[in-house]
């Protein structure tokens, strides 16, 4: 196995049928597997509602062995626009059934910070390709994709042509590594009833439809007073579903 996830793969079948498990049964059933490894996958939603904890939890879940469903990999974890939240992860570390059942660590999680689309863009073409040839790496995530954009004042041509890169870079990652690709999203409001996936929520993804484009499965999170939700936007293999979930010392768990 020494080596597998660093090597480009032709059999592009295998890839869409492969998936990473999100650490729990109840919420790899909803998903049909878990996270797909074919394309990109989006968690959008506000602030608070689980998808960085979502995501934590995935680090630790794609170091199991293929027959619990992980990759027996690393993951690159890349922060936008806050710290990288290592108290949380040691929380998992300590309490979750995972860590308990499996040996898995912090050590093979790589966090890369940057701030600029500039750097971002030098991080996916230079910097993470170079990671996969000397480590096996399994997962990618960025936390989040729209910040860079946010600080930064860019024409709206320039940020389209900066969002098709970024999405074939990403997309040319899970073809060429077979590599789960996670990014997470913030939303912005619905504009005079404009959005880019037809939905009855007042929140749409951000970074608009350029972005949306290069999206193969996009989940949107949020809260209704103390409970969270997730729903099933955009998924080739899975229905329109909305189920809830928790987040508690141990992780993230879909409840009955």
């Amino acid at each position: 196995m020494e080596g597998l996830l660093n090597m480009p793969v032709t059999n592009a079948a295998e890839i869409k049928e492969r998936f990473l498990t999100t650490g729990c049964a109840e919420l790899d059933a909803k998903l049909k597997g878990g996270i797909t490894c074919r394309g990109i996958t989006q968690i959008y939603g506000a602030a608070g509602t689980g998808k960085t904890q979502l995501t934590l939890q995935l680090c630790l879940t794609v170091q199991l062995p293929m027959t619990a469903g992980g990759l027996e990999a690393g993951a690159i974890y890349i922060c936008t626009e806050s710290a990288f939240p290592s108290k949380r992860l040691q929380q998992l570390l300590e309490h979750s059934e995972i860590a308990k059942a499996h040996s898995v660590n912090g050590d093979v999680i790589l966090v890369k910070h940057i701030a600029t689309i500039e750097e971002l863009v030098l991080c996916l073409q230079k910097e993470v390709p170079k990671l996969m040839r000397t480590r096996k790496i399994g997962l990618l995530i960025i936390d989040s994709i729209a910040a860079p954009y946010r600080v930064e004042d860019w024409k709206e041509q320039e940020q389209g042509k900066s969002k098709r890169l970024i999405g074939r870079l990403l997309h040319d990652f899970y073809k060429n590594y077979d590599l789960c690709v996670v990014c997470i999203n913030q939303v912005s409001a619905v504009i005079d009833s404009h959005k880019i996936y037809s939905q009855d929520f007042d929140d749409q993804p951000a970074l608009g439809l350029t972005w949306s484009s290069m999206i193969t499965t996009s989940l949107y999170f949020y809260r209704r007073i103390s409970s969270r939700y997730a729903c099933i936007i955009l998924a080739s293999h899975l229905p329109r579903i909305t189920f809830q979930f928790e987040v508690i010392q141990s992780g993230v768990r879909a409840i009955k």
